[in-house]
């Protein structure tokens, strides 16, 4: 995927809509950070079809009925129904934690700015 400026976006935007339309993808930035996707709407349809698929596998493989609604209420990522599965595997007792506090650490940094 290509990162493109919010500028370059609203410069050429209809020139953007075509290449999505075609199967191209981009990523528009704002300071070098991630905001948002363009991509087709086919891409968008497969991305939630597989959200779906996943959410019913989890759901056959007996996960937490509260976890799963928060899931569709897009509270919960969907992942973590994944992480769910192996709960009872002790070797992964302190994963969450682990997983917490990465995140902190690298939402603490400092970002560079452009």
């Amino acid at each position: 995927m290509k990162a493109i400026s919010i500028s370059e976006a609203k410069r050429r935007f209809s020139e953007y809509l075509s290449r999505v339309a075609n199967g191209e993808r981009f990523v528009i930035v704002q300071r070098a950070r991630p905001l948002v996707a363009l991509i087709s709407a086919g891409d968008l349809k497969r991305l939630e079809r597989s959200a779906e698929t996943t959410l019913r596998l989890v759901q056959a493989l007996g996960q937490s009925p509260k976890l799963l609604e928060g899931i569709k209420a897009g509270n919960v990522h969907p992942a973590i129904a994944a992480f769910g599965l192996w709960k009872d595997e002790e070797d992964l007792d302190d994963l969450q934690t682990q997983i917490l506090n990465n995140r902190q650490r690298v939402s603490s940094r400092p970002h560079a700015s452009t």
